[in-house]
C-alpha cells in the first residue's frame, strides 16, 4: 500500500499503488504541458486545458496507468530517439512504415517461434508513447499536431495527444537478456516482415531517420490559406506531384517529382525549334535555294542531336524557372540547414555535385545534379560501384532526400507555369 501523491486536508488516505501511479501520469502530463506554454491544471483525475469558452478535460483510459508504472519501474529500459527505438527488459520496440497495404490487411500481426520468442506488428505500445512524451522530439509533434486541435472538444483521451505510429516488437522468451537482443530483434522482425508482404501481402519497412541536414528545414508548414484557387492545373502532371508526396520512399518520392518535368521535355523541346524554324521562315532573304534548305534541315537535325535528356531538362528548367528565384531558395533552404546542401562540391554516388549559385550557372548546375541522381535511382547497378550505387531502403535513401526539396521546387514552378 501507498500513501496518496498529493496533499489532500486531514490525514493521508491509504491508496492502491495504481492510484498512485494515476495522479503520478496525470501530474506528469500536467507538467509537460504547462512546460509548452499551455494554460492547464489538474482537476482530480483529469487535466483541464483551458480554452476559449470551455476547458478541456484529458482522461486516462485502462491501461495507460498499468503501463506507467512499468515504464516507471522498469529494470531496463533505454529510448534511441534518432532511430525511434526503445529497449525494455528483454523487448526491443521499433517503428514501422507502411509501404502498401492488402485488401483483407490486419490491424495487428503476432508471430512467435518454438522457443517463445515473439514479434507483435501494430500500433505502438503504451510505454513507446510515454518515453516518445518524455524526449525533446514532443514538443516539436506537440506544437505541430496536437496545440491546434487540442481544445475543439470538451473531452481528450491521453491517446489523443500521444504519438502511436506502427511499430513491430520483437520479445525474448525468459527474463534473461541476450547480449546481441538489438542485433537479433531487428533481423528477426525484419523476417517477420517479409513473411506479411508474401503471405498477407501487407507491406511494412523498418524506419529509418531522415537526412539530419533536413531534419529542421524539411518540417513544412500547413497553410491557413483556404481560399479556392483561381488556376486550373495540369491533372497529370499533379498527378505525378500527388504520388511524389504520398510515397514514402524519398527515392520513388525524387522521380515523381522528376517526372513532372520530364512530362515537358518534348513539348518544350519542339517549342524551340518552332521559334528557330519561325524566324528562319520569316527572315526576308530565306529563299527555296539549295543554301537555304540545308540550313533549315541543319537547324532540325541539330536540335535532334542536342536532345539529349540532360539539354532538355535544363531547357524545361529555363522555360519555366527565374535564375534569381533559384538562387533565392537554395540560399535559404542552406541557412535554414546551417549545411551547404547543394553549393558544396561533394561526391554523390560516384561523381561530384555541385550547384553554384553565380547567375547563369545555378540552372544549368542544377539540371546536371537532378539527372545524375535521377540516374543513380534508374540505373543503379549499371555503372556504378557496388558501394555507390542506389538500393531501396537503404542509407541512400538518405542521399536522395536531400535532393527532394530541389526537385520538388522545379516541380511546383513548373506546375503553376503551366496552369490555365
Amino acid at each position: 500500500m501507498l500513501r496518496i501523491c498529493v496533499p489532500f486536508a486531514g490525514a493521508p488516505v491509504p491508496v492502491t499503488s495504481t492510484l498512485c501511479f494515476i495522479m503520478n501520469l496525470i501530474t506528469h502530463i500536467h507538467s509537460r504541458l504547462k512546460a509548452f506554454g499551455v494554460d492547464c491544471a489538474v482537476v482530480g483525475n483529469e487535466v483541464h486545458v483551458q480554452g476559449e469558452h470551455r476547458p478541456t478535460k484529458i482522461r486516462l483510459e485502462e491501461g495507460w496507468e498499468d503501463a506507467y508504472k512499468q515504464y516507471k519501474q522498469a529494470r531496463s529500459i533505454t529510448f534511441d530517439l534518432e532511430n525511434l527505438t526503445l529497449v525494455h527488459n528483454n523487448s526491443v520496440e521499433v517503428r514501422l512504415v507502411k509501404l502498401s497495404s492488402g485488401a483483407l490487411a490486419l490491424d495487428q500481426y503476432a508471430l512467435s517461434d518454438l522457443k517463445g520468442n515473439a514479434v507483435t506488428i501494430g500500433g505502438a505500445s503504451i510505454i513507446f508513447a510515454l518515453a516518445f512524451f518524455d524526449s525533446p522530439d514532443y514538443e516539436v509533434y506537440f506544437k505541430a499536431r496536437v496545440l491546434k486541435r487540442l481544445t475543439n472538444l470538451s473531452f481528450r483521451r491521453v491517446p489523443q495527444i500521444m504519438w502511436m505510429p506502427t511499430t513491430a516488437t520483437y520479445t525474448a522468451k525468459g527474463r534473461r537478456t541476450p547480449p546481441n537482443l538489438r542485433e537479433i530483434s531487428v533481423t528477426t522482425i525484419k523476417n517477420c516482415l517479409f513473411k506479411i508482404a508474401v503471405e498477407q501481402h501487407d507491406c511494412f519497412a523498418i524506419w529509418k531517420p531522415s537526412s539530419k541536414r533536413l531534419n529542421t528545414a524539411h518540417l513544412d508548414e500547413t497553410s491557413e490559406d483556404h481560399s479556392i484557387p483561381r488556376a486550373t492545373y495540369d491533372e497529370n502532371v499533379v498527378s505525378f506531384y500527388k504520388v511524389a508526396k504520398a510515397s514514402p520512399f524519398p527515392s520513388q518520392s525524387f522521380l515523381a517529382y522528376y517526372h513532372v518535368l520530364e512530362y515537358y521535355f518534348l513539348r518544350v523541346s519542339e517549342d524551340l525549334l518552332h521559334h528557330h524554324l519561325t524566324a528562319m521562315l520569316n527572315d526576308p532573304k530565306f529563299r527555296t535555294g539549295h543554301d537555304s534548305l540545308d540550313k533549315l534541315i541543319s537547324t532540325v537535325r541539330g536540335q535532334d542531336a542536342r536532345s539529349d535528356e540532360t539539354e532538355m531538362l535544363r531547357n524545361v528548367l529555363y522555360r519555366f524557372v527565374q535564375e534569381t528565384e533559384l538562387i533565392e531558395f537554395i540560399a535559404q533552404l542552406e541557412e535554414k540547414c546551417g549545411e551547404k546542401l547543394y553549393t558544396k562540391k561533394r561526391k554523390v554516388f560516384g561523381e561530384h555535385i555541385e550547384v553554384s549559385l553565380r547567375d547563369g550557372h545555378a540552372l544549368s548546375n542544377a539540371a546536371t545534379a537532378l539527372k545524375h541522381v535521377r540516374n543513380a535511382i534508374v540505373h543503379s547497378s549499371d555503372r556504378y560501384k557496388r558501394e555507390e550505387c542506389h538500393i531501396p531502403l537503404s542509407d541512400s535513401e538518405n542521399t536522395i532526400e536531400e535532393f527532394i526539396p530541389l526537385v520538388r521546387f522545379f516541380a511546383e514552378k513548373v506546375i503553376y507555369g503551366t496552369a490555365s
